[in-house]
């Protein structure tokens, strides 16, 4: 039975920037946007701002969903990631 791992992430926009986290895989540094799993009893909404806030210290809402895509890691572990986009204004802190 096909179960992917359900993802979200947070494309950031702020100042005419984009914001990305340095994260290590397999102990390679890699470029990602802010993102993670979904956990349980947990809408996709909730988890792109919590994983906003665990990854950066930013709070914010996601204002628009950008889109859904399936992929395959080098494993072959199915990932269905959903991605929202984010507009900080400047009064913005974290």
């Amino acid at each position: 039975m096909f179960k992917p791992h359900v993802t979200v992430a947070c494309v950031v926009h702020a100042q005419d920037k984009f914001l990305i986290v340095e994260e290590t895989i397999n102990g390679k540094a890699l470029w990602n946007q802010p993102a993670g799993h979904l956990e349980a009893n947990e809408t996709l909404l909730q988890a792109a701002e919590r994983e906003l806030w665990e990854e950066t210290g930013i709070r914010a809402t996601p204002q628009h969903f950008i889109r859904m895509h399936q992929w395959l890691a080098p494993d072959n572990t199915p990932f269905l990631r959903f991605l929202f986009a984010i507009e900080l204004s400047e009064s913005v802190r974290h």
